[in-house]
């Protein structure tokens, strides 16, 4: 099973950041929480810290675990765990993403999201409630 981490980034507003897949790559327009797989030997938390600076130029360092899923499709098998932190992501440059937002928690259920991303949105609901 590979293991991947997102972050679920919320800013001082209350709004959560989505991204959009560019063109030619994998899954292209659809939207997501940043992130990807763990490397040989990675916590979550680092691979999540390494991934941000990769995908977004930031550097984010404290994170809070939300909820895990796992769901298998053609290319194999995933546990996928978010974590939700808070910045306002100056200085954001995208790489694997052409457009980005900040979105009211309610916007999110409408965009083309990522399958797995969406299945975390009961979960992020109750902890923006909390």
């Amino acid at each position: 099973m590979t293991a991947v981490v997102c972050a679920i980034i919320t800013n001082y507003k209350g709004q959560v950041f989505a991204a959009r897949r560019a063109e030619g790559k994998p899954y292209e327009g659809y939207w997501e929480f940043p992130g990807g797989k763990l490397e040989e030997g990675e916590l979550p938390e680092e691979a999540l810290e390494r991934e941000l600076r990769e995908e977004l130029s930031v550097g984010i360092k404290k994170f809070t675990f939300l909820e895990a899923v796992e769901w298998s499709n053609k290319t194999g098998s995933f546990k996928l765990s978010a974590f939700v932190c808070k910045s306002d992501l100056e200085g954001i440059h995208l790489v694997d993403h052409d457009q980005w937002a900040w979105f009211e928690f309610e916007d999110l259920i409408d965009l083309e999201m990522m399958v797995a991303d969406l299945a975390f949105l009961p979960h992020l609901e109750r902890y923006l409630n909390a």
